[in-house]
């Protein structure tokens, strides 16, 4: 298989790494907190605009020689997906689905489409009426528009908010002009009324400073009356609503029946305002308005969810069909004219509609599958990691939602990371990231340290979920950086050939802003036990062996004559003064080792070692000058800190002593670990701290 080989410079702590990814593997990173993971994830998924936010900050206020973040090496990938924080609160979790666009990731296939452009180009004859026929769709448009200004109560009457009542309630007034404001008629029916009135309304409040026109000057002391009754009489939002009802009517004129057109006239000019008779007729034209507007989208749009489970599309078809019969408001010549073009078209589907109905039971069948497929996935795996949720994708009109449930609540639960704990919310998104990486199909995926919160059983169902089911990554180019050993122990030593030998591990250590990375095979994973024993038989000094050998006795729980030997050893105590740590401490006694265990602890010691001399590796551990040297000499950061510790079981920091005396001291509870030799996992600002000290001795100890 091919690898990439990715190039991050200067972006936050990193000022250089290269990381190896293998195609179509799973490659799992591991590296402690603060070598940068989240760091290279960022990067590799950034854009150039975003990866300027990674600008170091040593480099933002002194950069001599103009640095950047960049990345190189990704030019063959065209599409990242990112698993991080980020993702969860954006993507997932939604107020009505759990996961953003629910149908485009669970059912929006390929085969899924391909079925749906077959399906539409059986009906494309009457989409194709639409986009031919320019007076069709301005048709469908007025008709909404004057449906807009028709508005309805609850109880099926005019709305007195409605713009038709607002602009006809008191009566045509553009046409009846009140008595004494005839002289303003050539402006008041101009088609810029509505402006006017607005500026004559304005200029109003000037008339009580002078007896002269605010606009003109010329003198009007007795003409303020019939100007302020302007206002009065008019208003332009009256206006604005009349003019245009009165407009679209007459846009819609041919296409209503003479006799609607005859009453709509005697409406439009009334008088007096609307009665009872004109409200009802007005009723009557929305509702056919309505109706035929509701019928014309249904053409326009008509695709398989039109058609229910069950429904035959031969008898459902024929519903489509618009009889204007029943439209006695609109069955005009005209109207006539373009139902007929769209009723044909509609008789070519009918005439296929045998071949339409294969085509949607074929789609509906699959997507049944695919919703039995995915639901009994995305289940599986939450009652395997003890979840009491469950999903299933539900169908809203042309689109399919994932809904959540709770096993002890019927009803579907919103807005899920309300209801979840930390770790289920993370579970949750982990799967959901997964089948939206299977839809889109981005050439890299990566995982931001994704699993490290979860417990242990958690952790495999993820990665089994993730990794080997046949709906999972397996098989695709996926970034996984962790702080968590967990997942490679698993995928490469303990169950490897459940993952096909699919994964790419590495140790990524970074030091003073360089990233390294060190492959991981099943053979680095080894136990305790095989590391001490390879360190026995190593050419390392008696003093770090003697360190690993107390360790061994430490993890197997193995307390007996010789770890008592090694534990007087590092706490520097003579032979006449060696205790027993079995024996109880009584008040004002001593807990002495007696000389025949002492001495059958040594000859424990001698087997392992060949030889072993308690007085002089005493007097050794003893000299701080030779522990310096042994320190110096060591190759490693992890027997360096078990020396330091020698040293320095008193460290005036605390937090480097607790580092020292427990992190690092006696090992988590793994059966398997890294061999330390070879796999520094020791954060370098520990040995920095630990390097300072040693120096700061030895300067105490030449003086």
């Amino acid at each position: 298989m091919s690898q990439l080989s990715i190039k991050i410079e200067n972006c936050n702590n990193i000022d250089s790494a290269e990381i190896l990814l293998t195609e179509n593997k799973l490659n799992i990173k591991f590296g402690s907190n603060g070598t940068g993971k989240s760091t290279i994830a960022t990067a590799i998924a950034s854009d150039n605009q975003s990866l300027e936010t990674l600008m170091p900050f040593k480099l933002r206020q002194d950069n001599p020689e103009s640095k950047s973040p960049l990345v190189s090496g990704i030019d063959s990938i065209s599409e990242v997906m990112c698993f991080n924080e980020e993702y969860v609160n954006q993507i997932v979790f939604r107020q009505d689905e759990l996961i953003k666009d629910s149908f485009s990731i669970f059912i929006q296939t390929p085969s899924y489409k391909d079925k749906t452009e077959q399906i539409q180009s059986i009906v494309s004859g009457i989409k194709q009426v639409f986009a031919e026929n320019a007076d069709l769709e301005a048709f469908l448009t007025d008709l909404k528009t004057l449906s807009s200004n028709i508005k309805l109560t609850s109880t099926g009457s005019i709305s007195k908010a409605s713009p038709a009542y607002k602009g006809l309630g008191s009566g045509n007034k553009l046409v009846h002009i009140p008595e004494g404001l005839e002289t303003y008629s050539a402006f008041l029916r101009n088609s810029n009324n509505v402006s006017w009135i607005d500026w004559q309304m304005r200029g109003q409040s000037f008339l009580d400073i002078s007896d002269d026109c605010p606009f003109c000057t010329a003198h009007v002391a007795d003409k303020k009356e019939q100007i302020k009754k302007v206002s009065e009489e008019y208003d332009k939002t009256a206006i604005k609503h009349l003019s245009g009802l009165i407009e679209i009517l007459d846009k819609l004129g041919h296409y209503f029946t003479d006799d609607a057109n005859a009453i709509l006239d005697i409406i439009k000019t009334l008088s007096d305002g609307l009665n009872s008779q004109h409200l009802e007729f007005l009723v009557s034209v929305k509702n056919q308005i309505d109706d035929l507007i509701s019928r014309l989208e249904n053409l326009k749009v008509l695709s398989s969810v039109h058609f229910g489970l069950g429904e035959t599309v031969a008898e459902k078809l024929p519903e489509y069909k618009i009889d204007l019969t029943f439209f006695d408001r609109l069955n005009s010549d005209r109207t006539n004219e373009l139902v007929e073009s769209l009723n044909a078209s509609l008789d070519d589907v009918i005439n296929r509609a045998g071949t339409l109905q294969g085509q949607i039971n074929l789609q509906r069948i699959e997507v049944t599958q695919l919703i039995e497929r995915h639901q009994k996935g995305i289940n599986q795996f939450l009652s395997n990691a003890g979840y009491r949720y469950h999903v299933f994708i539900e169908s809203a009109d042309d689109r399919y939602q994932l809904k959540l449930r709770h096993k002890d609540f019927a009803d579907n639960i919103s807005r899920g990371n309300q209801h979840f704990s930390f770790g289920e919310r993370n579970a949750f998104a982990l799967v959901l990231f997964m089948y939206e990486c299977l839809s889109r199909e981005p050439d890299l995926i990566i995982l931001d340290d994704p699993i490290s919160s979860f417990d242990k059983s958690k952790k495999y169902a993820i990665m089994d979920m993730l990794f080997r089911q046949n709906q999972s990554l397996k098989g695709k180019t996926v970034l996984v950086l962790t702080h968590d050993i967990e997942p490679i122990i698993d995928t490469v030593k303990s169950v490897r050939g459940l993952f096909n030998n699919q994964v790419d591990a590495s140790f990524l250590r970074q030091n003073r802003g360089v990233i390294t990375e060190i492959g991981i095979t099943r053979n680095d994973i080894l136990t305790f036990s095989q590391i001490c024993d390879s360190v026995l038989a190593s050419e390392k000094s008696p003093l770090v062996k003697l360190v690993y050998l107390r360790r061994l006795y430490e993890i197997v729980d193995d307390k007996g004559d010789a770890y008592q030997v090694l534990s007087n050893l590092f706490h520097k105590r003579p032979i006449a003064e060696a205790t027993d740590s079995r024996i109880p401490t009584i008040a004002g006694g001593v807990n002495s080792i007696s000389p025949d265990e002492f001495d059958c602890g040594v000859a424990i010691i001698e087997a392992k070692f060949g030889t072993f001399d308690y007085q002089q590796e005493l007097d050794d551990i003893c000299n701080n000058s030779h522990i310096t040297q042994r320190y110096n000499e060591c190759d490693n950061a992890y027997e360096k800190l078990q020396i330091f510790r020698i040293l320095n079981s008193d460290h005036s920091n605390s937090i480097i002593r607790k580092f020292i005396n427990e992190s690092y001291h006696i090992e988590n509870e793994l059966i398997c670990q890294l061999a330390p030799s070879k796999f520094n996992t020791i954060p370098q600002y520990v040995i920095d701290e630990c390097d300072n000290h040693m120096e700061q001795t030895a300067i105490e100890t030449a003086v």
